[in-house]
């Protein structure tokens, strides 16, 4: 998986969560093909309330398929507790 993200991204958590879950990609079905994004970014409401969730992007190495991952699944244990 790629060694690189964003800012504030503990790679080490995202790789332990897609390693596992067993994640794969919802386009192609590849099993642990998937590096971590490059973004973290949030997905607002589409009911149009103010609310949003925090995701990175994780990119399927295979096809280029981008899968946002919710952040507080992968957030370090410290980060959760506070």
């Amino acid at each position: 998986m790629a060694k690189s993200a964003a800012e504030g991204v503990d790679v080490a958590s995202v790789e332990a969560h897609l390693t596992r879950y067993a994640v794969s990609c919802p386009l192609c079905k590849a099993v642990d093909r998937l590096g971590v994004g490059q973004q973290q970014c949030t997905i607002a409401s589409a009911n149009g309330t103010k609310d949003s969730i925090s995701v990175i992007v994780v990119v399927c190495t295979r096809c280029g398929f981008l899968m946002p991952l919710a952040a507080d699944r992968v957030s370090p244990a410290e980060e959760k507790a506070a």
